[in-house]
């Protein structure tokens, strides 16, 4: 072979249950593009779903070592306190294989790019931001045995400077950064992605992903995947056809009947979103595909005439980012949304049967305890705290700051790193109180968090899915646990400020 795309082992940080928001799901079919983009030009890949194969970083390293191949694509994912594993076992690879050319890609090096370049003299490339056609000029270069000059002609891409020039290019620190690529203008173009291992994955209970839609039309402080695509990205949507067609093909030849959309907006702006969203539930009834899928959405979104068309065609989940029970919050993030139109959206899911899962993001640096009170009224008004592992995740759940948000550029100067990569900015809360609430909620949660993870039942064991019984008595208890414990902490600080007030 002349390629292998590699998916890193992700030993998962007993303290980062809520990953999502370092992955979005949109990413675990990057891999899949650019597989299928370069088979489409008949060159020779391999797909190392590591991850998957629930491999080490050594056992990764003695299965890659033995092959040969020109070209190593790694899907990059920062991993918290794992993360310099990774960079050994690629600086391992290069030594054992040193004629190989190392490229990145993905959401974390798309915007870490430059120390990551100048920390791991051994990375050969980072491609930035969509990274189909950027590899796939990568590939040409490096199979095909081209110069390094080559390099400076390939948008979107970045790599240590030579002697070579370029007017095309950005040179600094020694560093070449090209030209932004500009997004896939009609995703309709992109072959399907390449589905490795499909029978393996759906062992392990892993959902058949699709990806509908790329970008999003809102600009949330919190969020980077719209600022991945560039400065020229936009909301972009594939055609209900070309959905349809993707489906149906492997509704037909691997009998599937459950698929998840990983779009971070499915329906997309105004009234052609939902309209394009209704086609495509017709398209899936009209043709007596018999299936179930789940989609994530924004709140304003979420209207009764299109959801009840979904629903005729098969929805069954929705994710829905609803962010926060507080104005002033939702004001502050640039949601655009307000807390009534949170409570229409769940008040118009469940009327059609869905009890959404939800984007909630309980602290963040500027809470103040009046804020989180109105979080957790919210949550009981809406009686959103009924499953302890839902519960777990919306009590506790502290803004994640990273390279990319609006909120990074705000919070990152002159603020601690949680690793050598300036990738995550850590930050202390500007009301000690909120603090001090924050880490005891923290700790009480991934606690109980680890209980229901050691209470599954066996026959669960082998999958890699969050979704098992919780009816049972423990849930029902620890539930209440947690909901109780989370107002005692909350009321005794709200206490202890009116004393000092007075």
């Amino acid at each position: 072979m002349s390629i292998v795309l590699l998916e890193h082992p992700r030993p998962r940080s007993p303290e980062r249950y809520e990953s999502v928001v370092n992955t979005p799901l949109s990413a675990c079919l990057m891999t899949g593009y650019i597989a299928s983009t370069l088979m489409s030009r008949h060159l020779d890949v391999a797909v190392v779903d590591a991850n998957l194969y629930q491999w080490s970083f050594d056992r990764a390293i003695q299965e890659l070592r033995g092959k040969s191949f020109k070209l190593l694509g790694v899907h990059l994912v920062y991993l918290w306190e794992y993360t310099s594993d990774i960079f050994k076992t690629l600086a391992t690879l290069k030594k054992n294989i040193p004629d190989i050319h190392i490229n990145l890609y993905g959401h974390f090096p798309t915007f870490a790019f430059k120390d990551l370049l100048i920390e791991h003299s051994f990375i050969d490339s980072i491609t930035i931001g969509e990274p189909e056609r950027t590899f796939l000029e990568l590939a040409d270069t490096v199979v095909n045995n081209k110069g390094n000059s080559d390099l400076y002609t390939i948008d979107g891409l970045a790599f240590h400077a030579s002697n070579s020039k370029s007017d095309n290019t950005v040179v600094k620190d020694g560093l070449v950064q090209n030209r932004p690529r500009k997004p896939v203008s009609n995703l309709d173009n992109l072959p399907s992605p390449f589905r490795n291992d499909y029978e393996l994955k759906k062992k392990k209970g892993i959902s058949t992903y699709i990806l509908a839609s790329r970008g999003c039309y809102g600009k949330c402080t919190f969020c980077y995947l719209d600022n991945f695509y560039g400065d020229e990205s936009q909301w972009r949507g594939r055609s209900p056809e070309n959905i349809f067609n993707e489906i149906s093909n492997i509704y037909e030849t691997h009998g599937e009947r459950y698929f998840y959309f990983a779009d971070a907006n499915f329906f997309g702006p105004g009234r052609k979103g939902k309209e394009r969203a209704s086609e495509f539930a017709c398209l899936l009834v009209d043709n007596g595909i018999n299936i179930k899928f789940g989609i994530e959405c924004r709140v304003n979104d979420v209207e009764g005439a299109t959801i009840e068309a979904l629903v005729k065609a098969g929805l069954v989940d929705v994710f829905l980012g609803v962010e926060s029970g507080s104005q002033r919050s939702l004001t502050k993030f640039r949601k655009y949304t307000t807390v009534e139109d949170n409570k229409s959206a769940i008040i118009t899911l469940r009327k059609y049967g869905i009890e959404p899962n939800y984007g909630f993001i309980m602290f963040d640096p500027d809470s103040t305890l009046a804020d989180v009170r109105e979080n957790f009224e919210f949550l009981k008004e809406m009686k959103m705290l009924n499953l302890p592992s839902v519960t777990a995740h919306l009590l506790h759940h502290k803004q994640t700051i990273f390279q990319g948000t609006l909120d990074y550029e705000k919070k990152n100067n002159g603020s601690k790193s949680v690793s050598e990569i300036m990738y995550e900015c850590t930050y202390e809360f500007k009301e000690k109180s909120v603090e001090a609430l924050s880490e005891d909620i923290n700790t009480f949660c991934l606690q109980s968090l680890k209980e229901i993870f050691d209470n599954r039942d066996l026959k669960n064991m082998d999958f890699d899915s969050c979704v098992y019984d919780e009816n049972d008595q423990f849930s029902r208890q620890l539930n209440e646990k947690l909901i109780e414990h989370f107002e005692e902490s909350l009321s005794a600080l709200e206490n202890n400020e009116c004393k000092m007030l007075k």
